[in-house]
């Protein structure tokens, strides 16, 4: 009796969970930025719960159905800590509080979606789950919206970033985290507001959306504005649709004032684009990265002017013509070099706007893994892979910052696989479903709910700070525990 209502309490604590995480945030900052200490509030609060989170599984694997959450987290377990334990004997430099951390990172968002799934399973019973989630999710970014809102107005805020570029963070200690949490739980947001504007006078509840798109904005991330950009958008389309393929919708009048009202917004965004702290970004990024070219200009035309001439000598000694170099022969080649060094320079540029110089350390880290003894092929490098000491002989780790390569380079093969099957298998599932029960799903919940998804994988493969950030990953692992509940494809 005891046990059954512990585990009820820890299920419905699991829904206030959401709510706290803007708090577990703001101490973080305070401990990182006053109290300057290395073992955070949020950190030790999320692995605490994590914890029990194990337990729960444990006790919830009694149930047939539910063993395969434990027998995969052990799974898991076990292959990432023979990566740690192969580390320790065949790396050099480690930082190993750092390898721990990296570990129970990864852990974390598949213990917090087993212990979310079977939670939101049990509850479906007896509460509304779809609307229990959702206010958590809104009630959760209203503490967050409040935070940026008050520490801008008092001039109080931090910068996202530390040099050149604008953009603010409140009170919160990481931009990039913070950015990608607003991204990812906007579209659940916007599904609040369409859900709950049924006529005129409720246009009320647009105000969350409206401040969540105050403080994507000041964040002054891509992330931020192309989550604006593509929940908005894709919302007046789902909307759209909907209203052709259901001409005899009840709902029909309140469908179309929520589609224009998402309509005035995104207008009203893309129209004062030029004075957002993105846009100003991203002019000193164009600039930055246009000083950059002119520096290397005189390098990378000597590199391709040899690699064109040998080219040419290659293609000559094939047709045996040993013939002395022509001026028009020449104008060619300085034509080829002027052509291939413009093809050239706009590629990086592009792949450093959109990466933000993050391939430069994926092949730092390719490098790595290429040199790399099997055993770490296999099992992974380990935090910030085969990193060297800097020139004050200090270990220099650095993570690319985008998930899924860092899954790869630093779980190795098995365990990048193994991290991955969770998500091949629940997407394959919940495509399936989609194709199979297509009108029934397709409309504005379910497409939100799909949109939301998608930005958090289409974040974590660009910028990171999703999978490896347990404050950003836990809104990811909820969304997905409750779309899978909810479709019955647990």
């Amino acid at each position: 009796m005891l046990a059954n209502q512990a585990r009820i309490r820890f299920e419905h604590f699991l829904l206030f969970f959401i709510i706290l995480q803007p708090v577990l945030d703001l101490l973080t900052s305070l401990s990182i930025i006053v109290l300057k200490a290395n073992a955070t509030v949020g950190i030790l609060v999320r692995f605490l719960i994590m914890a029990v989170g194990g337990i729960y599984i444990l006790i919830q694997a009694r149930e047939k159905e539910n063993r395969k959450f434990l027998i995969y987290l052990i799974v898991l377990a076990v292959v990432l800590g023979i990566g740690f334990i192969n580390n320790t004997m065949v790396k050099n430099p480690i930082v190993l509080g750092e390898e721990v951390k990296f570990v129970a990172k990864a852990l974390y968002i598949y213990v917090m979606l087993g212990s979310y799934i079977l939670a939101l399973k049990s509850l479906k019973k007896t509460v509304n789950i779809s609307d229990k989630v959702r206010n958590s999710i809104v009630y959760s970014t209203l503490i967050t919206n409040v935070i940026m809102v008050i520490s801008i107005s008092t001039s109080t805020d931090f910068g996202s970033y530390e040099w050149m570029k604008v953009g603010s963070r409140g009170w919160f200690y990481a931009g990039n985290e913070l950015g990608s949490i607003l991204a990812i739980i906007f579209p659940i947001v916007v599904l609040y507001s369409i859900q709950k504007t049924k006529s005129m006078k409720h246009v009320l509840y647009w105000i969350p959306s409206l401040l969540m798109i105050y403080s994507l904005i000041q964040v002054g991330t891509k992330v931020g504005m192309g989550s604006i950009g593509a929940t908005l958008a894709a919302a007046i389309g789902i909307i759209v649709l909907q209203l052709l393929f259901d001409r005899k919708n009840p709902n029909k009048k309140a469908l179309v004032l929520n589609a224009l009202i998402a309509i005035v917004l995104l207008a009203g965004v893309a129209g004062t684009f030029k004075k957002t702290p993105l846009a100003q970004n991203m002019g000193i990024h164009t600039n930055y990265l246009a000083e950059q070219n002119v520096a290397q200009q005189g390098q990378k035309e000597k590199e391709i002017k040899d690699k064109i001439k040998k080219e040419q000598e290659v293609k000559e000694k094939e047709e045996k013509q040993h013939k002395a170099e022509k001026p028009e022969e020449k104008a060619k080649i300085e034509e080829e070099v002027k052509k291939e060094l413009e093809k050239e320079q706009k590629k990086e540029n592009q792949e450093n706007l959109i990466f933000s110089g993050r391939q430069v350390y994926e092949e730092r880290h390719k490098q790595f893994f290429n040199e790399a003894p099997t055993s770490q092929k296999l099992f992974g490098m380990g935090y910030a892979g085969n990193f060297k000491y800097n020139e004050q002989k200090q270990p220099d780790p650095k993570l690319i910052e985008m998930d899924f390569h860092d899954w790869f380079y630093d779980f190795g093969i098995i365990g990048f696989a193994l991290l991955m099957l969770p998500l091949i298998y629940y997407g394959l599932r919940i495509l399936l479903a989609f194709v199979t029960r297509f009108k029934e799903i397709f409309n504005i919940k379910y497409g939100m709910i799909s949109v939301s998804l998608l930005l958090a994988l289409g974040i974590a493969y660009i910028a990171g700070h999703i999978l490896t950030a347990p404050g950003v990953g836990i809104y990811f692992v909820v969304v997905l525990a409750y779309l899978i509940v909810d479709l019955e494809i647990e």
